[in-house]
């Protein structure tokens, strides 16, 4: 099994539970008795989990070990999902949120993407690299959708708990199925193994300062629309059933599929900053409109309009990175941009849940929206005259 292949393997798994347990949380938490403010927390301690993983990447990982990094993160998922599986209590599933490194999103900004997407152009050629991208990260999102779609299980049993229960241990299970894929990997290691900023370069480390800003500002307006925030607010709004919830998010991450793949091609020819730039820019207008449409159907449209372009950005963004940083800085540079994308992301989900406790329902697209839309217009203005 190639280097290449695990790494499409194991991105397949993990997105897989994860957008069953996107879908999944906020409704399972909701369904126990939790108000939306609980609800907001738990969704910001998986962010908090996530920036306190790739900070221990950012110092450790070269030092520590890529391969073993992904094993001991693979060892935490696979604990998070068995503490989930056995227990009701709310400080254990918070430690358990915390741990095992799941995403709110349907993408990723954790520790598995920050190595994986950092070594990925190690294990291809510089020529099948956006391709290789676009293969990645579709195979992720159609995972998703499907996974997505494994959540409306407890629907089908009366919304029975046990059974929410067991899809937190199949997490768990692919926590152990991530352990071994990882053992197969061939030598992913960065040649230079210090601690710290010391193993970064000069010239990397200005790079990294200004992206990391500039993908904060990104993050901090994503906070307030994660998926499970917006499965949440359909679920609060429009009285959506978890049934209609797993199959509006499995047409989401289809429709999210389907459009990465064909980012690449575009960057192919527009350059990766524009493709990534334009699409996200017409992505955060159809996300304001959600909330004031007025209805589900207007609702719904716009959010599948929405997904139709927003994540192209995804394999773009990770060969816009590839074409910045070398391979010894390029996990590192991944590691600390995503921690402070998940940093910045963390204050969303509590005011957000705050929000629409006092029914405040439109308040967090806009937001989120307005600062994705600055966003899109200051990375281009950064770096138009650098990159194509």
């Amino acid at each position: 099994m190639s280097g290449l292949s695990v790494l499409f393997a194991s991105k397949t798994i993990r997105v897989f539970v994860f957008g069953t347990v996107t879908v999944l949380t906020p409704v399972y938490l909701s369904l126990m008795g939790y108000s939306s403010l609980y609800v907001g927390l738990a969704l910001m301690v998986i962010v908090i989990g996530n920036a306190l993983s790739n900070t221990f990447l950012t110092w450790y990982g070269n030092a520590f070990g890529r391969k073993r990094t992904l094993l001991l993160f693979s060892s935490l998922m696979a604990i998070s999902g068995g503490i989930l599986f056995i227990s009701r209590s709310f400080p254990l599933i918070i430690v358990a949120l915390l741990i095992g490194n799941i995403s709110t999103t349907g993408t990723e900004a954790g520790p598995f993407q920050s190595i994986e997407s950092g070594v990925l152009p190690k294990l291809t050629s510089d020529a099948g690299r956006g391709r290789a991208f676009g293969m990645y990260n579709m195979l992720g999102y159609s995972a998703s959708a499907i996974g997505a779609l494994a959540a409306t299980i407890p629907s089908f049993f009366g919304g029975a708990m046990p059974v929410f229960r067991y899809l937190y241990l199949i997490y768990g299970f692919v926590g152990i199925s991530l352990f071994l894929l990882y053992r197969r990997l061939p030598e992913i290691e960065a040649v230079k193994r210090g601690v710290g900023f010391r193993n970064i370069s000069t010239k990397a480390r200005r790079e990294i300062k200004k992206l990391s800003a500039l993908f904060s500002m990104d993050a901090l307006g994503g906070g307030f629309v994660t998926q499970s925030l917006i499965t949440y607010w359909f679920f609060l709004v429009y009285h959506v059933s978890l049934q209609g919830l797993g199959l509006i998010f499995f047409f989401v991450n289809v429709i999210t599929a389907l459009s990465i793949y064909g980012a690449s091609l575009m960057a192919e020819r527009l350059g990766n900053l524009r493709t990534m730039v334009y699409t996200h820019l017409l992505s955060n207008v159809f996300l304001i409109l959600i909330p004031i449409s007025g209805s589900l159907e207007l609702g719904l449209m716009f959010l599948f309009l929405r997904q139709s372009v927003s994540q192209m950005d995804v394999p773009t963004r990770q060969a816009f990175m590839a074409q910045i940083f070398d391979d010894d800085d390029r996990v590192s540079a991944n590691a600390i941009t995503n921690t402070f994308r998940s940093a910045s992301a963390i204050i969303g989900a509590p005011i957000a849940g705050l929000a629409l406790a006092q029914a405040l329902f439109s308040l967090p697209f806009l937001v989120g929206g307005s600062s994705k839309v600055a966003y899109d217009l200051s990375i281009f203005a950064a770096y138009r005259k650098k990159v194509k």
